[in-house]
Protein backbone atom coordinates (compact mmCIF):
# COMPACT_ATOMS: atom_id res chain seq x y z
CA UNK A 1 0.00 0.00 0.00
CA UNK A 2 2.06 3.24 -1.20
CA UNK A 3 -1.01 5.62 0.43
CA UNK A 4 -3.54 5.60 2.65
CA UNK A 5 -6.01 9.14 2.37
CA UNK A 6 -7.25 10.17 6.11
CA UNK A 7 -10.58 9.60 5.29
CA UNK A 8 -10.15 6.06 4.85
CA UNK A 9 -9.20 5.93 8.33
CA UNK A 10 -11.89 6.02 11.33
CA UNK A 11 -10.91 7.95 14.33
CA UNK A 12 -8.45 6.31 16.56
CA UNK A 13 -8.11 3.29 14.45
CA UNK A 14 -4.47 3.55 14.51
CA UNK A 15 -3.12 4.01 18.42
CA UNK A 16 0.09 3.95 20.22
CA UNK A 17 0.51 0.28 20.00
CA UNK A 18 0.57 0.00 16.05
CA UNK A 19 3.51 1.90 16.06
CA UNK A 20 6.76 0.28 16.52
CA UNK A 21 9.43 3.16 18.41
CA UNK A 22 10.91 5.53 15.81
CA UNK A 23 9.07 4.86 13.16
CA UNK A 24 8.50 8.05 12.20
CA UNK A 25 11.16 9.93 12.75
CA UNK A 26 11.04 14.25 12.27
CA UNK A 27 11.43 14.82 8.63
CA UNK A 28 7.99 13.01 8.02
CA UNK A 29 6.01 15.40 9.69
CA UNK A 30 6.03 19.26 10.14
CA UNK A 31 5.23 21.98 12.05
CA UNK A 32 1.38 22.04 13.26
CA UNK A 33 1.08 17.83 11.99
CA UNK A 34 0.40 16.75 15.13
CA UNK A 35 -1.75 18.86 17.69
CA UNK A 36 -1.97 18.38 21.35
CA UNK A 37 -5.86 17.18 20.83
CA UNK A 38 -4.26 14.11 19.73
CA UNK A 39 -1.32 13.56 22.82
CA UNK A 40 -3.02 11.83 25.38
CA UNK A 41 -2.12 12.36 29.08
CA UNK A 42 0.79 9.47 29.72
CA UNK A 43 2.40 10.96 26.42
CA UNK A 44 2.57 14.11 27.93
CA UNK A 45 4.30 12.57 31.34
CA UNK A 46 6.49 10.33 29.20
CA UNK A 47 7.49 13.75 27.39
CA UNK A 48 7.84 15.37 31.10
CA UNK A 49 10.26 12.87 32.31
CA UNK A 50 12.36 11.97 29.57
CA UNK A 51 13.99 14.95 28.64
CA UNK A 52 11.97 17.21 26.44
CA UNK A 53 12.03 20.52 27.02
CA UNK A 54 14.51 19.88 29.88
CA UNK A 55 12.20 22.43 32.37
CA UNK A 56 8.62 21.33 34.00
CA UNK A 57 7.29 23.82 36.16
CA UNK A 58 5.76 22.76 39.18
CA UNK A 59 4.68 25.85 40.24
CA UNK A 60 4.38 29.90 39.68
CA UNK A 61 2.29 32.87 40.87
CA UNK A 62 2.59 35.72 43.21
CA UNK A 63 1.74 36.98 46.48
CA UNK A 64 -1.17 39.74 47.79
CA UNK A 65 0.35 43.62 48.80
CA UNK A 66 0.84 43.07 52.35
CA UNK A 67 2.08 39.71 52.97
CA UNK A 68 4.49 38.87 55.30
CA UNK A 69 5.77 35.99 53.35
CA UNK A 70 5.02 33.33 50.86
CA UNK A 71 5.03 29.39 52.21
CA UNK A 72 5.38 27.04 49.13
CA UNK A 73 4.81 23.50 50.26
CA UNK A 74 4.97 20.32 48.96
CA UNK A 75 7.02 21.63 45.78
CA UNK A 76 10.23 19.66 45.98
CA UNK A 77 10.11 14.99 45.94
CA UNK A 78 12.30 12.72 44.56
CA UNK A 79 10.83 13.10 41.43
CA UNK A 80 13.69 15.35 40.31
CA UNK A 81 17.21 15.33 41.98
CA UNK A 82 17.49 19.38 40.85
CA UNK A 83 15.12 22.08 41.19
CA UNK A 84 15.27 25.77 39.89
CA UNK A 85 13.52 28.66 42.02
CA UNK A 86 12.61 32.19 40.64
CA UNK A 87 11.99 35.18 42.65
CA UNK A 88 11.40 38.39 40.58
CA UNK A 89 9.04 41.65 41.25
CA UNK A 90 10.56 41.32 44.90
CA UNK A 91 9.14 44.92 46.23
CA UNK A 92 8.97 45.73 49.65
CA UNK A 93 7.16 48.40 52.01
CA UNK A 94 10.68 49.18 53.74
CA UNK A 95 14.56 48.58 52.66
CA UNK A 96 14.91 45.30 53.53
CA UNK A 97 17.54 41.70 53.76
CA UNK A 98 15.82 38.85 51.21
CA UNK A 99 15.66 35.85 53.34
CA UNK A 100 14.24 32.37 53.34
CA UNK A 101 14.02 28.86 55.11
CA UNK A 102 13.29 25.61 54.20
CA UNK A 103 10.04 23.38 54.64
CA UNK A 104 9.91 20.21 55.76
CA UNK A 105 7.59 17.18 55.55
CA UNK A 106 4.18 17.52 54.63
CA UNK A 107 2.35 19.66 56.36
CA UNK A 108 5.55 22.27 55.86
CA UNK A 109 6.87 23.01 59.33
CA UNK A 110 9.66 25.77 58.85
CA UNK A 111 13.08 24.63 59.58
CA UNK A 112 14.63 27.85 61.76
CA UNK A 113 16.50 26.41 64.66
CA UNK A 114 19.48 28.67 65.77
CA UNK A 115 23.19 28.51 63.51
CA UNK A 116 21.68 25.99 61.12
CA UNK A 117 22.10 27.97 57.61
CA UNK A 118 25.23 28.63 56.45
CA UNK A 119 25.79 31.04 53.61
CA UNK A 120 28.59 32.55 51.67
CA UNK A 121 28.03 35.22 49.05
CA UNK A 122 30.10 38.06 47.10
CA UNK A 123 28.97 40.62 45.34
CA UNK A 124 29.60 44.46 43.56
CA UNK A 125 27.70 47.49 43.52
CA UNK A 126 27.88 50.93 41.21
CA UNK A 127 29.38 52.56 44.14
CA UNK A 128 32.47 50.53 43.63
CA UNK A 129 32.19 49.00 46.80
CA UNK A 130 32.13 45.01 47.17
CA UNK A 131 28.60 43.38 49.32
CA UNK A 132 30.15 40.01 50.37
CA UNK A 133 28.74 38.42 53.11
CA UNK A 134 28.89 34.95 54.98
CA UNK A 135 26.90 34.01 58.16
CA UNK A 136 25.37 31.12 60.28
CA UNK A 137 22.01 31.83 61.36
CA UNK A 138 18.36 30.53 61.45
CA UNK A 139 17.89 31.59 57.99
CA UNK A 140 19.12 31.79 54.89
CA UNK A 141 19.93 35.47 53.61
CA UNK A 142 20.52 35.28 49.83
CA UNK A 143 22.01 38.89 49.21
CA UNK A 144 24.40 41.17 50.58
CA UNK A 145 22.46 43.90 50.43
CA UNK A 146 18.92 45.31 51.77
CA UNK A 147 16.54 45.83 48.92
CA UNK A 148 15.59 49.00 47.68
CA UNK A 149 11.83 49.97 48.59
CA UNK A 150 11.21 52.12 46.14
CA UNK A 151 7.88 52.13 44.29
CA UNK A 152 9.68 51.38 40.74
CA UNK A 153 12.36 49.28 42.09
CA UNK A 154 12.93 45.51 42.19
CA UNK A 155 15.04 42.54 43.35
CA UNK A 156 15.14 39.18 41.20
CA UNK A 157 17.08 36.43 42.26
CA UNK A 158 17.46 32.48 40.87
CA UNK A 159 18.91 29.46 43.00
CA UNK A 160 19.54 26.02 42.02
CA UNK A 161 18.65 23.76 44.78
CA UNK A 162 20.29 20.21 44.36
CA UNK A 163 19.15 16.76 45.50
CA UNK A 164 16.30 18.61 47.83
CA UNK A 165 14.44 14.71 49.34
CA UNK A 166 17.94 13.11 49.68
CA UNK A 167 18.56 12.06 53.49
CA UNK A 168 21.84 10.91 52.89
CA UNK A 169 24.01 14.47 52.66
CA UNK A 170 22.89 18.06 53.49
CA UNK A 171 21.48 20.17 51.06
CA UNK A 172 23.31 22.90 49.11
CA UNK A 173 21.79 25.92 47.19
CA UNK A 174 23.61 27.56 44.79
CA UNK A 175 22.39 31.02 43.67
CA UNK A 176 22.54 34.66 41.68
CA UNK A 177 20.48 37.76 41.69
CA UNK A 178 20.63 41.49 41.73
CA UNK A 179 18.75 44.47 42.81
CA UNK A 180 19.01 48.06 43.97
CA UNK A 181 20.35 48.58 47.71
CA UNK A 182 19.27 51.01 50.34
CA UNK A 183 22.63 53.62 49.10
CA UNK A 184 20.60 53.56 46.09
CA UNK A 185 23.40 51.90 43.84
CA UNK A 186 22.57 48.33 42.02
CA UNK A 187 24.36 45.19 42.84
CA UNK A 188 24.73 42.24 42.16
CA UNK A 189 24.41 38.91 44.31
CA UNK A 190 26.25 35.02 43.87
CA UNK A 191 26.57 32.73 46.53
CA UNK A 192 25.81 29.28 48.04
CA UNK A 193 24.00 28.59 50.99
CA UNK A 194 23.57 24.60 53.29
CA UNK A 195 21.47 23.62 55.48
CA UNK A 196 23.13 21.82 58.88
CA UNK A 197 20.62 18.85 58.24
CA UNK A 198 20.59 15.53 55.49
CA UNK A 199 16.41 15.70 56.20
CA UNK A 200 14.53 15.87 53.12
CA UNK A 201 13.18 19.32 51.94
CA UNK A 202 9.83 19.45 50.76
CA UNK A 203 9.05 23.17 50.33
CA UNK A 204 10.75 26.83 50.54
CA UNK A 205 9.55 29.75 52.93
CA UNK A 206 10.46 33.37 51.01
CA UNK A 207 10.56 36.49 53.61
CA UNK A 208 12.08 39.85 54.24
CA UNK A 209 13.72 40.80 57.44
CA UNK A 210 10.95 43.88 57.91
CA UNK A 211 7.68 45.32 56.51
CA UNK A 212 5.58 43.35 53.89
CA UNK A 213 5.77 42.64 50.00
CA UNK A 214 4.15 45.90 48.07
CA UNK A 215 4.92 42.62 45.05
CA UNK A 216 6.66 39.39 44.41
CA UNK A 217 5.99 36.70 42.11
CA UNK A 218 7.64 32.85 42.04
CA UNK A 219 8.37 29.72 39.95
CA UNK A 220 9.72 26.66 40.73
CA UNK A 221 10.97 24.02 38.21
CA UNK A 222 12.21 20.60 38.39
CA UNK A 223 15.21 19.57 36.23
CA UNK A 224 15.04 16.69 33.63
CA UNK A 225 18.39 14.86 34.06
Amino acid sequence: ISKIDTPALKADAINGTLIADNAINSEHYTDGSIDTAHIGDSQVTSAKTSGVGGLVKITSGSVSSGDAYVALTNKFSSTYKIYKIFLYDWNTSQDSEVRLRWLTGGSGNVESGSNTYFVAGSGYNTSGGGSSWQAQSDYMRIAGEDVRHDSDEHFAWEGTLYNPAGTTLKKRLVFAGGGRRTGNYTFSAHGTGEWNSTTAITGVRIFTSSGTFDSLSYAIYGVVN
